[in-house]
């Protein structure tokens, strides 16, 4: 194999592992991205669900256990209106809300005790009274004017004993939303929101020691009606932050940061990353059995073809001396005349194999060795006919229907010779006792077509693809019979290929062989 494919196939099989490679750390990316993805989710889910639990907790201590309340009433005004503008209808609803409460006096106002509890039993009705004397509640609606209530308005009233909150604002937001927002202002009235206690919930629900919360209060109208998430997917430093309204009505809310610990991820992916570090050595380990492979053919078809070159050089010199031999002893014995014409004849033919067996041998890399030239082709053909006619004793008529015009074409002169000498030659030997040639020569769409076509035994369509073949040799008795290596087909055909061009067959049994040959014009 040359150097040059040797190479190209390296840098192939190189350029084809490496893409493998990196294909399959982008599958493993993208394996770590989804297990990132489907963690941060089940994080959230359980943040919110710890959530959801200390929401609920608060809300029950507050009918059950009161520790900054005594009693407290709730009144609440809405007025929907509707805007159509194009196609889309939007309802909105402006919310007065006056929330007034009867302080524990007991407890102070803000209580962060959470089981500690002292609820005294005293009669709801006597504090709702107590709360309408304290507090005009008319007032304190009227207070807030109508024009204001693009914004979100809150106003405070507070005495010794008693508090009045009241929220005005607008929303097209779900009015149950707007219910549980006023649950939760009065849970956290009595249970205010303690990041200790979220903390604890949320380890027990995510098992996560690193979780980081902090609280703040919206600027601006700026209100959060709903826990909303936040994914950071990082590769490094990945977390999940949900942000949770605790105090709706207050605007207050709660960064819950969770982070999400890499080694966790990884540990789920074991299996698509065990799958994959097996196919990535296996994958290593048959590229550089290839390499090695590929080094070894290299090394063992540059010893075979030195050892080739080797024998037909050392062959090549005692055959030409027998030769020069045998024809003077040819000349100077007209009694043994004959049997030396017919060693004279032998030697030739060892002499035709060894060069059938060095070409075939160098026809690898005959492409960087071509010599091209600018010849008429006819003429070339007249000169291989004229040698096949001394080489012969068989009677041979050609058959020549090509133009008397010349024809020039670009190839290597002496290959073209070598190729249709073979063809002359495989035509003369299996055509019988008299052997009939005939010609086809043209210069069609920038390419050389010529045929060669013979009145032969033909082959049999199921050695026509083995043809080609180095060393191959019909089963047929009579071929069988003759002498041949088996190269000359092999060698055209590499011959042509090295001209960029293309051979075809076709032929019939006992109705000769026509091959015809292509090779393009520059």
């Amino acid at each position: 194999m040359k150097s040059g494919k040797i190479k190209l196939i390296w840098s192939l099989s190189i350029t084809a592992a490496l893409f493998v490679i990196l294909l399959q750390g982008y599958w493993l990316y993208n394996q770590y991205r989804f297990a990132l993805e489907k963690s941060a989710d089940e994080v959230s889910a359980q943040t919110l669900s710890a959530w959801d639990d200390y929401k609920a907790w608060r809300k029950a201590k507050l009918k059950t256990q009161r520790e900054n309340l005594k009693a407290y009433n709730t009144n609440l005004n809405q007025e929907t209106y509707t805007l159509y503008l194009s196609d889309l209808k939007k309802s909105t609803t402006d919310w007065t809300i006056s929330i007034n409460t009867v302080k524990n006096p007991e407890k102070p106002a803000i209580q962060h005790s959470r089981d500690s509890i002292d609820d005294p039993q005293k009669k709801t009705e006597y504090l709702l009274k107590e709360i309408n004397k304290n507090l005009l509640l008319t007032d304190t609606i009227t207070t807030l004017q109508k024009d204001s209530t693009t914004k979100w308005k809150e106003k405070l009233f507070e005495t010794d004993s008693t508090l009045s909150t009241v929220f005005r604002f607008k929303t097209a937001e779900n009015q149950n939303l707007v219910y549980d927002a006023v649950d939760v202002f009065l849970a956290d009235m009595n249970s205010p929101f303690k990041i200790s206690d979220m903390d604890s919930l949320i380890q027990q629900k995510t098992g996560n020691t690193g979780t980081r919360i902090d609280t703040l209060s919206l600027s601006g109208d700026s209100v959060l009606w709903l826990p909303k998430t936040i994914k950071n997917l990082s590769v490094i430093s990945p977390s999940v932050t949900v942000v949770i309204p605790y105090n709706i009505l207050k605007r207050k809310i709660a960064n819950v940061n969770v982070p999400l610990v890499p080694a966790r991820i990884i540990k789920t992916m074991a299996i698509q990353i065990i799958v994959s570090m097996i196919f990535l050595i296996v994958l290593i380990v048959c590229l550089s059995l290839q390499i090695q492979t590929i080094s070894r053919q290299q090394r063992i078809g540059k010893l075979r073809q030195n050892f080739v070159n080797t024998t037909i050089h050392e062959l090549k010199r005692p055959i030409q001396t027998l030769k020069t031999i045998v024809s003077y002893l040819q000349h100077s014995v007209s009694g043994e005349s004959e049997m030396l014409n017919n060693a004279r004849i032998e030697t030739d033919n060892l002499t035709s194999y060894l060069q059938k067996l060095r070409d075939v041998n160098q026809a690898e890399t005959m492409k960087e060795s071509l010599l091209f030239s600018f010849f008429d082709f006819p003429a070339l053909l007249n000169d291989c006919v004229e040698n096949i006619r001394r080489n012969t004793e068989k009677p041979l008529r050609i058959e020549r229907p090509i133009s008397h015009a010349p024809l020039f074409i670009t190839a290597d002169k002496t290959v073209m010779s070598n190729i249709i000498i073979n063809l002359l030659e495989n035509a003369v030997k299996y055509s019988g006792d008299e052997a009939t040639i005939r010609f086809r020569a043209e210069n069609r769409d920038n390419h050389l077509f010529f045929s060669i076509s013979d009145n032969g035994i033909g082959i049999a369509p199921s050695e026509q693809s083995h043809v080609f073949d180095p060393f191959f040799r019909s089963k047929n008795a009579y071929v069988t019979s003759l002498p041949g290596m088996g190269l000359g087909l092999s060698y055209v055909k590499m011959a042509v290929e090295a001209h960029g061009g293309t051979i075809e067959i076709q032929s019939k049994p006992n109705n000769g062989t026509t091959v015809t040959v292509k090779i393009p014009q520059q």
